[in-house]
């Protein structure tokens, strides 16, 4: 069974936000929706930083607890 991680993203500041799933893989699949409705999937682009983290990388900073990352591997 696949693991999964899911955490509010955005601090109002910055355009690259790591994200720590602690899921000791590199081989992992990321997506990011809005936290709001319609809960629309957004493309950003995604760095798998360590076996443990991911970097999510916006053009413009996203608002405080804007989107929610989901991390599986």
């Amino acid at each position: 069974l696949p693991q999964i991680h899911a955490a509010n993203v955005g601090n109002g500041s910055s355009t690259d936000i790591v994200v720590t799933h602690n899921l000791g893989t590199r081989d992992v699949l990321v997506q990011v929706r809005d936290n709001a409705s319609p809960y629309d999937y957004v493309m950003v682009d995604i760095e798998a930083t360590t076996e443990n983290t991911v970097t999510l990388r916006f053009a413009v900073a996203p608002a405080s607890n804007r989107y929610r990352c989901i991390v599986m591997g």
